[in-house]
């Protein structure tokens, strides 16, 4: 039985004699019907040898099969050296078709690759935010193109080729062209997939890019621009229907942690359909980014183990940035890459990276909710120790987490002292001397502070927080706002800290004053519930004149004459009175309010704490709290001060409905001392590259001297 090679070789050598001997003035069609002829009659002299050895009683009418070849080679009469794979395969699958349909018999058995086809025209999926757009898993190609089916194939068009070549020819089409093979089987041109071969074309060449303004006909050509040999012979109809064809098998798989991709505007992505519970399907838009849910298929990524039922696949958060600039993705990406690679347990993890019709993509774990929303969902929380020490140990492991992002240091400057972001009062957002060097988050909230329950939550039954929206420098509560019209924002930066309005330069601590309003916050759920939050905000809220626009900031701003200075809003500082003289508050509870109020609501910046040491003293009262209960959950509040109803000449109506019982508490305050980090050394998940609070009592600018411990006038 001949080989595959010397039946090509065969066919190939009196044509290239006849393009050495004829003139080259020869018209292009009489040559090309003088190539048809040739292989007419060497295809007919094989299969009165094939006869000869073993009848076939699907060939009785060998001149109806000339006729068909001579009709259906115009194709593939400028095809390479494999030419007579090819018209094999034609003569097969026409003659087959002309049987069909003048006896209805089963002629349609010997047609390859249909069973592909159909299959894989089954299994597409239409992506749900590209309509019509189709792709087909990676694991359905791997299970339908296989060694065993594409030799099947080979054989079914060839039956005269060796079977040893036939399994070599398949197993070098599983091993490198797969989406190829699949591609060519649903436009029904599987049988070119040798002249492919030849030309050493497999699935690194795909996607085949279109000729830009070519006006003779629809071409293809190789990724690097190399024309496609193979397909010169192709009509515009195939070459259209495989361009299109072509995206449904190459939907991206995405790893965790490798290299952005860069895709091509006609990508399909490989997201699925999926049923939306509460507000999965809501679609969280900001000045900067908007942020959507989808459902990776489990075949085109990495990111956790999967039993392979779609219907079962946890959500991904894709976060899509409104700006096109490389740069700044690059400061988003970098310290979440750098941060993932630690995987520590209260940072957000950056799965992947893409580029997709001209914007970057970030996409990370969905969460469950954000801490806003896990509020709003336990409106009255017990005050008991599960539910007491869950949030010591969050508050804690987010402290813990922004010191990570505080000691990260970058590789390029984030924002120039010199250069600034620009604002909505016309002012310039300018960075400290030196804080460029640093990461740093910039919009801490309770909205980007995400909450993961099941199986995401680290082994904790009440789940776990993870701060998320961080970047490189980016000020997002300032900086997003400058991209989009002040009359569209529908709310203040509640969580800003005084040096903005002051135009002072930022730095780190820019975090912490955050950090204090979010804690705020906190404490005051455990005591009264998500309800008393709203409360709060519009206790301390001021309508703005300028703007109509409800400031519920936690300072205000006087002028004076020698300048601008900014204080603790009043407001908050009668509520924490209010927390102090809440029935249930205890002794921890004390101590995180003094905490709060003494060294992160701080109006001078250079006096407010750092991350290190704030995640210390968190630690210590966690340490305490789980061993005295008494400690934790024993209520202790403060007598009610006779000024609490009247503060700075204006009259507050205290909304705690305990607050007239709470009168009658004869609990003197306490003079707690916390440790200072002189007495307490750092805790073992502490980073090795944090400081001690008295050496960089500078750190973020202040003056070279102790920094006083809380409470205030205790060393």
């Amino acid at each position: 039985m001949p080989s595959l090679r010397r039946i090509y070789d065969r066919l190939l050598r009196p044509s290239r004699r006849d393009r050495q001997d004829k003139d080259q003035d020869i018209p292009v069609s009489v040559a090309a019907q003088k190539y048809q002829n040739i292989e007419a009659n060497l295809v007919h002299e094989q299969l009165e040898s094939d006869q000869a050895q073993k009848p076939r009683p699907e060939v009785p009418k060998i001149e109806v099969r000339k006729a068909k070849i001579k009709g259906d080679l115009d194709e593939y009469s400028q095809s390479p050296s494999l030419r007579s794979l090819a018209t094999t395969g034609l003569w097969r699958r026409d003659s087959a078709r002309s049987e069909r349909s003048r006896s209805g018999s089963k002629a349609s058995s010997t047609v390859p690759n249909h069973w592909l086809k159909d299959q894989l025209y089954e299994a597409r999926i239409e992506a749900p935010y590209q309509p019509h757009g189709f792709f087909v898993p990676r694991s359905v190609i791997e299970e339908l193109v296989t060694v065993s089916a594409v030799t099947r194939d080979i054989q079914a068009g060839f039956p005269d080729v060796d079977g040893a070549e036939a399994v070599r020819v398949a197993e070098n089409v599983c091993g490198r062209c797969r989406q190829l093979y699949a591609t060519l089987a649903c436009v029904k041109k599987a049988i070119d997939m040798v002249l492919l071969l030849e030309e050493g074309i497999t699935d690194e060449d795909l996607p085949f890019m279109r000729k830009p303004n070519n006006k003779t006909k629809f071409a293809l050509l190789r990724r690097n621009g190399q024309p496609i040999m193979a397909m010169n012979p192709w009509k515009d109809k195939y070459l259209e229907k495989f361009d299109r064809i072509q995206w449904w098998m190459l939907a991206p798989v995405f790893r965790f942690n490798e290299e952005i991709h860069i895709l091509d505007d006609k990508t399909i992505m490989p997201f699925v359909p999926f049923e939306p519970h509460g507000n999965d399907a809501a679609q969280d838009q900001g000045g900067y980014s908007d942020v959507f849910a989808v459902r990776i298929h489990p075949a085109h990524h990495d990111f956790w183990d999967s039993n392979g039922n779609v219907d079962d696949e946890p959500l991904t958060a894709v976060k899509r940035l409104f700006s096109a600039d490389e740069t700044e993705f690059l400061r988003e990406a970098t310290i979440l890459n750098a941060m993932t690679l630690k995987r520590h347990p209260h940072l957000i993890r950056l799965l992947s990276t893409y580029k997709h019709m001209g914007k970057y993509h970030l996409m990370f774990p969905y969460a469950n909710a954000n801490l806003r929303k896990f509020w709003d969902d336990r409106p009255s929380p017990e005050f008991d120790a599960n539910t007491v020490l869950w949030s010591l140990k969050q508050m804690t492991g987010i402290a813990n987490g922004l010191l990570r992002i505080h000691t990260y240091t970058v590789s390029f400057p984030l924002l120039s002292a010199e250069g600034g972001v620009r604002m909505l009062e016309e002012m310039k957002l300018r960075i400290q001397n030196g804080e460029e060097w640093y990461g740093r988050h910039g919009d801490i909230k309770p909205e980007n502070i995400l909450w993961f329950g099941g199986d995401r939550s680290g082994g904790d039954p009440r789940g776990v927080l993870q701060i998320a929206d961080f970047g490189l420098g980016r000020f997002h509560g300032r900086e997003s706002r400058s991209r989009v019209d002040p009359e569209s924002i529908a709310s203040s930066p509640t969580y800003e800290p005084p040096e903005c309005k002051l135009q002072r330069p930022v730095s780190r601590a820019y975090d912490m004053w955050g950090l204090g309003c979010l804690y705020l916050e906190f404490i005051t759920w455990l005591l009264r519930g998500s309800a008393e939050i709203e409360v709060f905000s519009e206790f301390r809220g001021r309508e703005a004149t300028a703007t109509g626009i409800n400031d519920d900031n936690f300072f205000t701003i006087h002028v004076e004459a020698d300048g601008k200075h900014a204080v603790v809003r009043n407001e908050v500082v009668l509520w924490t009175r209010q927390l102090h003289t809440h029935e249930k508050c205890s002794e921890l509870i004390h101590d995180l309010l003094h905490l709060v109020m003494r060294e992160l609501l701080v109006t001078d910046n250079r006096r407010r704490c750092n991350a290190s040491f704030l995640f210390q003293q968190l630690h210590y009262i966690l340490m305490r709290a789980e061993a005295d209960e008494t400690y934790m959950l024993t209520p202790a509040p403060y007598p009610v001060r006779p000024d609490d109803a009247t503060f700075s000449g204006q009259s507050i109506k205290p909304s705690f409905s305990n607050a007239s019982s709470a009168k009658t508490s004869q609990v003197a305050p306490r003079k707690t001392k916390i440790p200072t980090q002189d007495m307490a050394p750092a805790p073992e998940s502490l980073p090795g590259d944090s400081v001690s609070r008295d050496k960089f009592a500078t750190e973020f600018g202040g003056r070279n001297e102790r920094h006083n411990t809380w409470p205030l006038g205790i060393r």
